[in-house]
């Protein structure tokens, strides 16, 4: 359900609440006991100032608890709550039990300070400030629940935002218009090649509308995607920049479009010509593909950075793994991880 526009597991509120209930019974029976048994002087300020102390310490234990609990413990559900608030109850009672020693046996040099009684008292002190415990366990713990929920939120925009603006990319007009330009050259001088080209442009562009918005595609179709991308680098650049795939293994996951936009960057960010041409790699080490290119930079470019940043946020945002990109003195190398599943 939602309370002022914001998630509220209902499961976890009742248990919450029943863990005060069961701790509130306790603190009644102790108040009965204490009212009926007891003989407190309201006017002694050492119970007031004890009274604040061992408040004070219950905050503390925890505190120190959900820290605890924080590091050994990373998901979120009711049983943290719980642990966070069984263990500042024990912490609690240390303490406590440290505290009334210094004070009673120690400070005030009480020779008749009897350990065991002390330490039921403390274990009572404990039952009578469960409130303390519980309502802080669970202002920690929901709090930690909305900020999971907002994070969740936010990935979720950030991925879809990734995913548009590159397949906003992919589709730009100048990319269009070059390839229009092409077949526009083709029908002039190559009409025999016009039939080929149009198919590998309507892969490429089906490819784009098909996998642009999936999470992953089969590393299979993505090679054979970057055939016919490459088919129409060919037919604009003749046999300036090439591909060498050495993949044999084609087994895995991998995001759409990466392959095609690191062998893009190699094109867009270095010079070729028939006589040498660029040469770009791709190889597989275990569950990585790795793509080269030697270094032959051109004099200027409008490059923005989006592809490789799309490619980093992306394999962060889904998979917790890392893109990595080297250069050298050389070479550009870009390390891709494989998805082994779905």
């Amino acid at each position: 359900m939602k309370i002022f526009n914001q998630k509220i597991n209902l499961k976890q509120v009742l248990i919450v609440i029943a863990l005060l209930l069961l701790g509130n019974a306790g603190k009644i029976y102790l108040l009965h006991n204490v009212r009926t048994k007891s003989d407190i002087d309201f006017y002694d300020y050492f119970d007031h100032v004890s009274v604040f102390l061992f408040s004070a310490v219950s905050v503390i234990s925890v505190l120190v608890s959900w820290k605890v609990i924080n590091r050994i413990d990373t998901t979120n559900t009711i049983l943290k709550f719980v642990k966070v608030y069984i263990l500042s109850f024990l912490l609690f009672v240390i303490a406590g039990v440290i505290i009334d020693y210094v004070l009673l046996g120690i400070i005030m040099n009480n020779n008749e300070y009897d350990f065991m009684i002390r330490f039921i008292n403390t274990m009572s002190v404990a039952f009578i400030l469960v409130d303390i415990f519980a309502l802080t366990s669970a202002f920690l713990y929901f709090r930690q629940s909305q900020k999971t929920i907002l994070e969740l939120e936010q990935t979720e925009k950030e991925k879809a935002t990734l995913q548009s603006q590159m397949l906003q990319k992919n589709l730009e007009p100048h990319f269009l218009f070059n390839n229009l330009s092409v077949l526009s050259g083709l029908a002039r001088k190559q009409p025999e090649q016009i039939e080929n080209f149009i198919d590998d442009f309507s892969d490429v562009y089906r490819y784009y509308l098909k996998h642009g918005k999936k999470q992953l595609v089969e590393l299979k179709d993505e090679l054979s995607f970057l055939i016919s991308y490459m088919n129409l680098m060919e037919k604009r650049f003749g046999n300036t920049y090439q591909i060498e795939n050495s993949i044999e293994n084609t087994d895995g996951f991998i995001i759409p479009c990466s392959l095609q936009l690191c062998v893009e960057n190699a094109i867009k960010h270095n010079k070729g010509s028939e006589e040498n041409p660029l040469l770009i790699s791709l190889s597989r080490n275990e569950d990585t593909i790795v793509i080269k290119n030697k270094l032959n930079k051109v004099d200027f470019t409008l490059g923005t950075g989006t592809g490789n940043d799309y490619l980093k946020r992306q394999y962060q945002l889904n998979f917790n793994k890392d893109v990595i990109f080297t250069e050298t003195d050389t070479e550009f190398i870009v390390e891709i991880p494989l998805i082994s599943e779905i």
